[in-house]
């Protein structure tokens, strides 16, 4: 099959850009033929070669220029990564502009789903999906809220969960790679913002009572929040882990590590937290290495950690709660036996994530459209041969 995906992509430095790289290769080692379209914000330097075109976010006729010229390349189907903010317009609404002249058979995965979406969130979702063959989101919530908040017909809905690596290493090896032998590990990583809520996560560290308990804070500013502010949020961090005297307890690694190193770190934890402070959080793909990992994982309640951690793969603590997830942590690192039944529902359950699972599915969803598209137009000619036939000659034609 020859497939194209939009997305922002490698070397981007965010999260829709590594998902979009990892959807490629899951599809494309699987000998299908995939191309990428990125959106550009210019912060890239240079794509590599499966990048055949780009999309300037802000330049409205390149949205539809770029529609052109995918109609022109025999695509059997196109995926969008859809996300308001990485497209132009007021709620990214530019990627209608290619929507709306595209021919080619259209999947649009969401990454965010709004529960009490403005008005203008409302239409560009409502429209992104009347104009889509299938609409896929990562879990079950996520599909209620499209049926229930949006309207979507249930027959284009498909849950198909976020990919996560296959991991290699071992997590006794991931610590002697990093020199973190002996020590109780507890990891987050992602791109630095307040949107984090990792100053929680600093404050719970200083009620932690094991001696060799450690807390990595892995990844460096957003470059669209470094921006407008530089390191101010990360400074702040590192400024509230001095105030409570966590020298050798907090480490801050600022990198957009390599997928390479990533798993290491993620293998090397015993356990993950994400203290996000908002609810309506559809997706989160550092999570869902993390479970892929078999970390034992923490977090708020936000909508994905929900469905995520359900069934005792992870524990669930207040938005905003020190005091709760220090407890957690506590009680964890106390009772060896229940840090291991965690880790080994989240690593049981990841594998059913993984990403040569996902592209699998991805494929079979392909493929599904492809065969209807085609019955359909064997249908229509069928319907026009038989209306074109001499009267008497119908049932000789159905027999034959």
């Amino acid at each position: 099959m020859k497939i194209l995906i939009i997305g922002t992509y490698l070397p981007r430095k965010c999260g829709i850009a590594t998902f979009t790289h990892d959807l490629y290769s899951s599809i494309s080692s699987q000998e299908n033929q995939v191309d990428i379209i990125a959106i550009l914000d210019r912060t890239e330097n240079a794509f590599p070669q499966e990048v055949k075109k780009t999309i300037s976010r802000d330049v409205k006729e390149d949205y539809a220029n770029a529609a052109v010229w995918a109609n022109h390349q025999q695509y059997d189907c196109c995926i969008i990564q859809h996300e308001f903010g990485i497209f132009g317009g007021e709620a990214g609404n530019y990627i209608l502009e290619f929507i709306f002249n595209l021919k080619v058979p259209l999947i649009s995965n969401l990454h965010t789903i709004l529960q009490n979406p403005s008005l203008e969130e409302y239409s560009v979702i409502q429209k992104v999906t009347d104009h889509s063959k299938k609409i896929t989101a990562m879990t079950a919530r996520a599909i209620d809220m499209l049926k229930n908040v949006y309207h979507v017909n249930a027959d284009k809905l498909e849950v198909i969960p976020h990919g996560v690596p296959d991991f290699k290493l071992s997590n006794k090896e991931a610590k002697i790679r990093l020199g973190l032998e002996g020590k109780k590990v507890m990891l987050s990583f992602g791109l630095l913002g307040r949107n984090k809520g990792y100053e929680v996560a600093i404050k719970a560290t200083s009620k932690v009572t094991d001696e060799n308990f450690v807390y990595i804070i892995l990844g460096a500013t957003h470059p669209n929040v470094f921006k407008i502010e530089g390191d101010h949020y990360k400074n702040s961090l590192m400024q509230q882990a001095g105030q409570l005297n966590l020298s050798g307890k907090v480490f801050f690694v600022d990198s957009f590590v390599s997928d390479a190193m990533l798993q290491i770190y993620l293998k090397a934890c015993d356990l993950y937290v994400t203290p996000y402070p908002n609810e309506n959080q559809m997706s989160s793909g550092t999570l869902s290495f993390a479970i892929g990992a078999g970390a034992a994982v923490l977090s708020t309640p936000y909508w994905y950690a929900k469905d995520l951690l359900s069934e005792e793969r992870g524990c669930l603590f207040d938005f905003n709660d020190a005091d709760g997830l220090a407890d957690i942590i506590n009680n964890l690192l106390h009772n060896p036996t229940l840090l291991q039944k965690y880790r080994n529902n989240a690593f049981a359950f990841g594998k059913s994530m993984s990403w040569k699972n996902v592209g699998k599915q991805h494929i079979k969803l392909i493929s599904s459209i492809i065969e209807n598209r085609l019955n359909s137009v064997f249908n229509q000619k069928s319907k026009t041969i038989i209306k074109y036939l001499a009267p008497g000659k119908t049932n000789k034609l159905i027999s034959q």
